[in-house]
């Protein structure tokens, strides 16, 4: 799924049926609060034991990092809250918590560190040096890509054997179920974004009887494999890019009459010769970082003057722009290579592998929908490259959503979302069975809590008062 407005936030499922859950084999322990490393009001953490293998009790353990904000008001219970691809839930929650503080008037809410991020068994890859490599490296399926891409999947093997075979939907599903036992709920409470939806659409196949009120925002379609995957996150950056172009020709921006052939030029450029900021190199994939924040509206300005500079060599600005995507660290290492590490090892665990003849023709497909994000790189194309030569087998269950429950499900989905499109909400919903579609008319990627009291009103009024919304619901964009 990566929290930059260029990071798309991926996720999806193929239908599957029949799937039981299976017994827990022992009780639940209960969770220890205690003070947290991220120092904020009213926040406590703690750990929750949980199975390695659930199949396999005697496999051993790990620790589910977990945090808490207790409610404010009469307690309905916990809500458990997941915020999309590449975990790091604890430390989300504690910067967000502000947003949903009418759901905290009802419930205790609750962040977790799903397995393989943040602090919990953290998917690891070597010291970073072969992700500096491909974020660095010209996009394209190239040699040279397929040679670093291999060598970064062979680190996380090595690096992370023992995480890798529990890393899938269905063994986060599960780790769920045991947080709602420790928390002393009969039922689970759910508000789960992006990746989170397909995360709660499962637990709701694996679990129907055990299921409470869930929304389930950004909704992603469950049977997308992976280069589907990519053709929507492509598809969303180019849609975005031509609306930032038309956008700065309005304007008479820096880029001249023609800003789409100014940056082409500019790219091609980058690729024979890269502009130098001091000790460092813009090339052409830095650049194209860079363009990702043409998802963001409020950015334009600030993209089409960056980009003016480089074309007049300086390329200060530009780089600095595309720092914020691909985090650089101390040593010439990138810290985006986390929230990637995190989704490959659990894009790769729910979903069939591609092979290598379909990735050099969706590499084709992909630079004829978007000559700019379509040749196959770390912007977009990598999920399904890396997980060419993921080292662990495919697990159907964490691609499978059939709730066979009576449960409503509120699924809610932005009809100009660029990471997560109305067509996958539109799917999951369906997928449920039960799933209520709320349609946001607007572009956000999680429509709550700002999409307005349309979008407030429906959501906390399941939530907090077990109110269904009307079925194709659609709410207004907020100016």
């Amino acid at each position: 799924m990566l929290r930059s407005p260029g990071a798309p936030l991926l996720a999806g499922a193929l239908l599957l049926t029949g799937l039981a859950a299976p017994a827990q084999a022992a009780a639940t322990p209960a969770i220890s609060w205690g003070a947290c490393a991220q120092k904020v009001a009213g926040m406590e953490c703690g750990t929750l034991t949980v199975p390695l293998d659930h199949a396999n009790p005697r496999a051993g353990t790990l620790d589910v990092a977990v945090s808490r904000f207790k409610a404010t008001g009469k307690r309905i219970g916990s809500l458990v809250m997941n915020f999309g691809g590449g975990g790091n839930g604890v430390a989300i929650l504690g910067a967000t918590h502000a947003q949903y503080q009418a759901l905290r008037a009802g419930y205790d809410l609750i962040g977790f560190d799903p397995r393989g991020s943040g602090g919990t068994a953290p998917v690891r890859c070597g010291d970073g040096r072969a992700w500096a490599r491909l974020v660095e490296l010209d996009p394209g399926y190239t040699k040279a890509f397929r040679r670093e891409t291999a060598a970064f999947v062979r680190a996380c093997a090595k690096d992370s054997a023992r995480i890798l075979p529990h890393a899938g939907t269905a063994d986060t599903a599960r780790d769920l179920d045991r947080l709602r036992a420790a928390l002393g709920e009969d039922k689970l409470h759910y508000y789960g974004k992006s990746y989170g939806s397909a995360l709660g659409g499962v637990y709701a196949t694996l679990f129907p009887g055990r299921l409470g009120r869930m929304v389930l925002d950004a909704g992603v379609e469950p049977r997308q494999s992976l280069l589907q995957l990519e053709r929507g996150v492509t598809l969303a950056l180019q849609s975005s890019y031509e609306r930032f172009l038309a956008d700065c020709a309005r304007r008479a921006c820096e880029l001249g009459k023609n800003p789409a052939r100014t940056v082409e030029r500019l790219l091609k450029r980058l690729e024979h010769n890269p502009l130098r900021v001091g000790e460092r190199r813009l090339g052409r994939a830095l650049a194209t970082s860079a363009l990702t924040f043409a998802t963001a509206p409020e950015a334009w300005p600030g993209l089409s003057a960056a980009l003016g500079q480089a074309v007049k060599g300086d390329g200060e600005t530009l780089l600095a722009v595309s720092d914020y995507v691909t985090q650089p660290q101390p040593g010439g290492t990138y810290g985006s290579y986390a929230s990637t590490a995190t989704n490959l090892a659990v894009y790769c665990r729910d979903r069939i592998r591609p092979s290598e003849k379909e990735l050099r023709r969706d590499q084709a497909e992909l630079t004829r929908l978007s000559p700019v994000f379509g040749p196959i790189g770390v912007t977009s194309g990598f999920l399904a490259a890396g997980c060419r030569y993921w080292p662990v087998g495919a697990d159907a269950e964490g691609r499978t959503v059939t709730h066979t429950g009576a449960t409503p499900v509120v699924v809610i989905g932005s009809r100009k979302d660029v990471a997560a499109p109305l067509s996958g909400a539109a799917g999951l919903a369906k997928q449920l069975r039960t799933g209520i579609l709320l349609t946001y008319e607007g572009d956000l990627h999680g429509a709550y809590p700002g999409g307005g009291p349309c979008v407030t009103g429906a959501v906390e009024g399941y939530l907090l008062r077990g109110e269904r919304p009307g079925r194709n619901l659609s709410c207004p964009a907020v100016p």
